[in-house]
This record gives structure tokens, sequence and C-alpha cells, in this order.
């Protein structure tokens, strides 16, 4: 395949040369314009294919390349080879000063200040006319050589800035580029600084745009305000886009058909323009990543089927790292009123385990995003290893030895498995084939054995969290933060992922472990530290931790809510779910899951985090289309309805989190409620009212400035004004007072006795059991109990939220 690359390129070079040599000027000047139009495209490949940002202002960087030369030659006297590195030299200069606002935005922020860039620079271009010539621009524009010389030195650049991008985009900074692009908070996470990364790429882009417009400048002779306009810097872009961003030769391919497409239609005069537009948009259409793209997909071979074997203990002898611990004292944050970490101590210890547990909106990745510097501290002090990192931005904090991982796997998806480790390795033992084979030994290591020049966007999600863990370990950290490393992992890959853990424990590394699986935890851990509503509660040994009275009321709610109702006879099936299987991507949740509820039933979903109970609750309603199995409601199949429709058919959720319409008002939330139905009385937003009387004197006030207790009571207000069939109900005592959770029960408990049909999840296990018929107890994504709610008390739920209890693992 290489052989055939450098043949095709030596062809292209012999015909370039023919063409610019010995063909008409006017064929010489056509390929001289591709050439420094491709030329801008590379450099624009930098910014957009590989660090990912969009700029609409690379014309006004070739104007200031092209007014720069002929400035320095026409009226300062220069040579054009004096000329034109003075003029990228400005450009670069320009560039980096613009680069300081510019790239504190990102995404069309960024492309808003590129394209007021280039308004400024056509301006400055008309207005300054003792020096720029005005709109009538500049001539005489002395060329090194003949028209056919200069597009020849064109070709010759771009040749150049070609092959440097070939060799860029695989270096260590062109992959930190792809890598900021993909995953911004994981690229962090390894050392990776992403202003200075991007800067870089803004730089180059601007740099390569400023040669090109020197280039054409010589090319032309002449140069006007005209000669630049904004529809210059979207043609710049979709020359990257249509030949393939990211792709070597894309910028050349895209040039090749913006450039020359329009001369071959030159025969259909005023539809030529039409069918250009026509042929562009079938192009993108058929190929969404670029020509290039498209035929690389197309010719290059399929991955190698294993990979040479690997030194385990040159991995280990790299992250063998003694005396790195973790400390903590005194972190919190809060979120506008809400504080969700409160003064809490954190200490893990080189070569233990130091696990933190607790319900769902404790708290937990919150303190790991303040220790690991995703989130500045309000108060507090960290400590790695001695080192204070309190407040340093995450990659200084990974720079000082603290790696981590992500609730939702993070792979560089558009870098091979072998590069997304070899990134981890950038804080010094990145050397060639030195970091190969040290990162196939991490990737040994952790247990991945699939091929490691496959795209890790295309990895199973049990091999996702292998190379992110791997990649982390490249860092050489003295703490590994793990957060939720076991979710989506079936039992097996589990028991080896315990012991992997156990094995970075005793190679000297400070592991904290943030995980659901309380079996793993127990397993596992050293010492536990339970939070509830941002506080730590408990802290020790797993077993202490597992009896502790405190953690069970967190998990469970405390035993003053367990009033059990009264038992009553289930009506006709109303929800017969079977076989349900549902996930996000390679990550699958929920594996065959049945339940039935009967009509007027209040039926209780159960389980620790993790377990797949709100993946459950958005199948049931259309949030979430599952992999498999039936969703049947009063006999209607709803599994491959959208939402939208599913709660036209009467099954109504009011999800985990609340989510009201923050900027409406509390009564046109509730009005919005009743949008499936025609017979709406405005009458019962009164009745609601009286439901939830807090929610009366709030009424017209925005449903954002309203408290987390009445978010809540307007949001099953609002789903109760849908007159559901059933009324599902996701964690809505998430984030609540007790008070407010009893309050809130009180009137679940009143709708259960008006025979409303509910499917209540809540962390709060006693509360729902309090009022629930039966119940479903979750785990793994699997049904693993179900009963009456006395059943289902006690031990059963103890195993359920705080695991088995704890046995050593080797």
């Amino acid at each position: 395949m290489k052989a055939i690359g450098v043949v095709a390129a030596l062809a292209l070079a012999i015909g370039a040369a023919a063409t610019c040599l010995l063909a008409p000027g006017y064929y010489g000047y056509l390929l001289g314009t591709l050439a420094t139009t491709a030329l801008v495209g590379v450099g624009l490949n930098v910014l957009l294919g590989l660090a990912g940002e969009v700029s609409l202002g690379q014309g006004g960087f070739v104007a200031l390349g092209a007014y720069g030369v002929a400035i320095l030659t026409t009226k300062a006297g220069l040579g054009f080879w004096q000329a034109l590195p003075l003029a990228v030299a400005v450009v670069v200069l320009i560039s980096a000063l613009l680069s300081i606002p510019a790239l504190r935005v990102t995404g069309p922020y960024l492309a808003m200040v590129t394209i007021a860039f280039g308004f400024i620079v056509e301006s400055v271009s008309i207005e300054w006319r003792d020096l720029t010539g005005g709109s009538s621009g500049l001539t005489g524009i002395p060329a090194p050589f003949n028209t056919g010389g200069t597009a020849l030195l064109a070709c010759g650049f771009c040749g150049l800035a070609l092959a440097a991008f070939y060799a860029f985009a695989r270096s260590p900074l062109g992959l930190a580029m792809q890598a900021t692009a993909s995953a911004p908070a994981a690229a962090r996470s390894i050392g990776i600084g992403p202003l200075p990364v991007r800067t870089v790429a803004f730089v180059l882009a601007a740099s390569t745009a400023g040669l090109a417009g020197g280039l054409q400048a010589a090319l032309t002779g002449f140069i006007a305000p005209s000669s630049f306009p904004f529809s210059q810097s979207i043609l710049f872009l979709l020359v990257v886009v249509l030949g393939g961003a990211g792709r070597t030769l894309g910028p050349l391919v895209g040039s090749a058909i913006v450039v020359l497409l329009p001369e071959l239609l030159a025969g259909l005069a005023e539809y030529r323009l039409l069918f250009f537009g026509a042929g562009l948009l079938i192009v993108l259409w058929v190929a969404p990543g670029g020509i290039a793209g498209a035929f690389a997909r197309f010719v290059m071979p399929g991955q190698s089927g294993s990979n040479p074997a690997s030194n385990i203990d040159l991995a280990l002898a790299h992250i063998t790292r003694p005396g790195g611990n973790l400390v903590a004292e005194g972190v919190c944050v809060a979120f506008g009123g809400v504080v969700a970490v409160a003064g809490v101590d954190l200490k893990a210890l080189s070569g233990r385990v130091t696990s933190v547990i607790g319900p769902n909106g404790a708290g937990k990745t919150t303190l790991l995003n303040l220790v690991s510097g995703f989130q500045p501290p309000n108060a507090g002090m960290v400590n790695v290893g001695g080192r204070d990192i309190t407040g340093k931005p995450a990659y200084e904090a990974a720079r000082n030895g603290l790696a981590r991982t992500f609730q939702t796997a993070q792979p560089f998806a558009n870098l091979s498995v072998l590069d997304n480790v070899r990134l981890g390795l950038l804080r010094g033992a990145w050397r060639g084939e030195a970091s190969v084979e040290l990162a196939r030994a991490l990737l040994a290591l952790v247990g991945y054995v699939g091929p490691d020049d496959r795209l890790a966007a295309t990895l199973s999600h049990v091999d996702r969290r292998l190379v992110e863990i791997a990649r982390a370990l490249g860092t050489a950290p003295a703490v590994l933060l793990l957060d939720e490393p076991a979710a989506g992992l079936d039992d097996t890959d589990t028991v080896k992922l315990a012991a992997l853990l156990r094995r970075l424990a005793q190679a000297g590394l400070a592991i904290v472990l943030v995980e659901h699986d309380m079996t793993l935890v127990m397993a596992i851990s050293d010492e536990i530290v339970v939070l509830d509503a941002g506080r730590r509660i408990a802290a020790g040994a797993p077993a202490a931790v597992r009896a502790d009275p405190a953690v069970k009321v967190a998990y469970l709610g405390g035993a003053a809510s367990a009033r059990p109702a009264a038992s009553r006879k289930a009506g006709s099936i109303l929800l017969d779910v079977r076989e349900l299987a549902a996930g996000y991507g390679s990550l699958e949740v929920l594996d065959e899951i049945s339940l039935q509820v009967g009509r007027g039933e209040t039926i209780a979903v159960l389980g620790p985090n993790g377990a797949g109970k709100s993946t459950l609750m958005k199948s049931l309603s259309g949030l979430l289309r599952p992999v498999a199995g039936n969703i049947g409601l009063d006999g209607m199949e709803l599994a491959r309805l959208p939402a939208h429709l599913v709660a036209r058919k009467g099954l109504i959720l009011v999800p985990e989190g609340r989510q009201v319409f923050p900027h409406l008002t509390a009564a046109e939330n509730l009005r919005l409620g009743a949008t499936r139905r025609n017979d709406f009385d405005p009458a019962e937003i009164e009745s609601m009212l009286d439901r939830f009387p807090r929610l009366r004197p709030r009424l017209h006030t925005a449903a954002g400035l309203l408290s987390g207790g009445e978010q809540q009571m307007l949001a099953v207000a609002r789903g109760l004004l849908a007159r559901p069939d059933i009324l599902l109900l996701d964690e809505p005592s998430l984030g609540l007072a007790p008070a407010v959770a009893a309050e809130l029960f009180g009137q679940f408990m009143r709708l259960r006795e008006a025979g409303m049909t509910l499917l209540i999840v809540d962390q709060m296990a006693d509360h729902v059991l309090a009022i629930a018929d039966r119940g479903y107890v979750l785990g793994g994504g699997c049904v693993v109990k179900q009963g009456s709610a006395a059943e289902l008390r006690g031990a059963v739920l103890d195993d359920a939220y705080l695991g088995a209890r704890p046995a050593a693992v080797n």
C-alpha cells in the first residue's frame, strides 16, 4: 500500500510539472490556484480535521499573506523571497494574538470570532488606501518565475504541506489534537492542556493560509479587497469537508473538485453553478466523511487479527509508584444554592483500594471531579503524593500523578487502540518503538486481547473500559480514580476487573473506586467511604460499613416511613413487559426483563444504582428504543413507538431530575401536561393546586426558580393532568428533604387509594414499599427478585443494595 502511494505521488508530481512547464499558461495558472487552495485546506485540515474547530476567517489570513507580499515588494522594494517569509511571520504573529480571545470559545462562537476577523481585514484593506490601494488594490506584484514556474512553486509547497500533515497527524502533538477533539475531558485527564493544543492548530492553519495568500499574489500579480470575499472562507471550509476532514489527501481532492469542476461545467453557461451546487450536495450525501475518507475505507485492509506478545512486567514496572497517597480535606462545592459536596474528607493510601459509595445524588462523581481538577472546590485541600493540587485544572492534576476514568467510557474514538494508550505516555515515556512496546504491555496488563490497530469507536463496551484504564495507567499515576468501571460488565468480566484492581493496588497505586456493584465493592475494598446528600456519613472496613444503620437509612430509607399499605386484589393486566433488552450503543443495560402491572396496582421497581431502573423507565416511555422485547399497554404494542406517541397512548413518565421547563411559569408547565387531551378544563389546574398547595403562591413564577421539592410536585402535577392510564415515577424523592419526600409519598398513597396505576422507581426503598402492592428488584439489568412488599424487605434489599457479605479476593 505504501509503494502504491509513493508511485501515485510521483505520478502527480510529474503531471503537475508537465502541466506547469509545458501546457499553455492558463492551465498552469489554474493548477497554481488549485495548489494554493489546497494549501489553505491543509492548514484548515489541522484545525478542523485534527483539532475539531471551525474557522470561517481563513480568507482573512489569505488576504494578510497576499497583502504582506504585495506591500513589501511594491512599496518596500523587497524581493519575493524576502517578502514571503516576512508576510507569513506577520500572519503567525497576528493569529497568535487573535488566538488569545478567539480560543477562549469553541464551536459556533469561534466561527463567529473568525468571521468578524475576516470582515475587519476586508474593511482595513479598503479604508487604508495609502498602504493597500483601497478598492483599486495593488498591481505589479513581482513573481519569482513566470506563470508556469510560480504555479509549480505553489505545487511544491502544497506537496510539502501534504507530506508534513501526514507526519504531523501521527506525531504526539497531532494525536493530542485529535484526542482533544474526540473527548476533551479524557484528554485533560491524561495531562493534555486543551488551550495550547488548539492554539498551535489555529496558528498552523493561519500560517499556511498566509503562505497560500503570498503565493497567490505572486501568481496573479494583482490583488484587491474583492479578491478575498467572505464566500472564499466558506469555500475553503467546503474543500476540507468535501475532500475528507482529517484525511491527508482530503484538501487536495476537495480543491480539485472546487477549482476544476466549475471549469468543466463552463459550457453550461448560467446553469453551471446550479449543477455545481447539486453535484456537491450529492457528494456530501453519498460520502458524508468526504471523498478521501470513503476511498480510504474502500481500499484500506482490515485490522490485523493478533498482536505481538507483550511483556506485562514492563507495564508493572511502569506503573509501580509507591508512596503516592491522596489526601482531600474539607472539600466542598455548591451549585447555586445547592450544596453538592459539604466538607468531605477522603484519604486513599498507596497499595489500597478505597471505595466511595452512596445513593443517587450523594455527590460521588462530584467528589471525583473536585479531586481530579474538573471542578474547583469552594473550600478544602487536595494533595497527591505530598503535592498540593487544590484548584489546579484537570491536566495539571494528571501531570502531578492523578489519573481517572469516567462513568461513560471515553476512549478517543477516532484513534486506534494503540494510539489511545500511547497518548497516555505523553508525560515522558514517548520514545518511538519503545512507546509501542510499553503501550502493548499496558493493554496486556488490563486484559485487552483484540487488535491494537482497531479504531476505538468500533470497540465493544468491555474493551472500551479496558482501553480507558490502560490509557490512564500510561500516565504512570500515583492515584487512579475509577468512576463506575464495572457498569455494563457481566459477572465474568467483573471478576477479571476485581483481580486487575487488586493487582494494581499491589503494584503500589492508590485506587479510588466509585462503583454501584456492591458485591465488587465489598469484595475488593480495603476501606469504604459513604456519602449521602454531599456529606460523609460513614467510613471503615466493608463489614462495618455494611452493618452501619446510617448507611442502611441512606440506601433504603428510614424505618419510620415503612407503614405498609393494605393488600388488595390486582385488576386485569394493563402493562405487560416481556423479555425487554435495551442499552446505550455498545453498553447493554437491560437483559430480557419481564414484568406485569395490573390495572390500579402500585408497583415498586427497586435495585442499586446502575441496576437499570431508569433505563427501564426510559425504554417503557419511548425515550430509549429497546433492542428487543415487547411492551404491551392494554393490548397496544409500544416498543417501537417514539416517546410522544407513547405518551398519547396513556403511558406518562415523570422523569428523574424533574425536568420542568425552567423558563415557563408553573401554570404554563401544568397546561403543557394536558397536551395529549382535547377536553382540558382550566379548572383542573385548581385541583392540582389543592393537591399540591405549595404550588399555589408560585403559580406564575418561572419553574426554574422553584425549589427542588416544588419542581418535583410540579412535574408530578403536570403528569397527572395528562390523565395517564399508568403513571411512571422515576426517582421522585431524589434530592428532596425528608419532610418534602414524605409529603410527596403521601400524595402517591392518595393516588393509589383513588385507583391510579403507578410504577415507581425510587432509591428510598422503604418509602416506596410502604405504598406498593408488589415489587421487582433489579440487579445487573435483570429481575433478581419479585414479590409482595413484605417479601422484599430485610435481607433481600440489604443484599441487593449493599452487596453480599464481603469476602476476600485473591
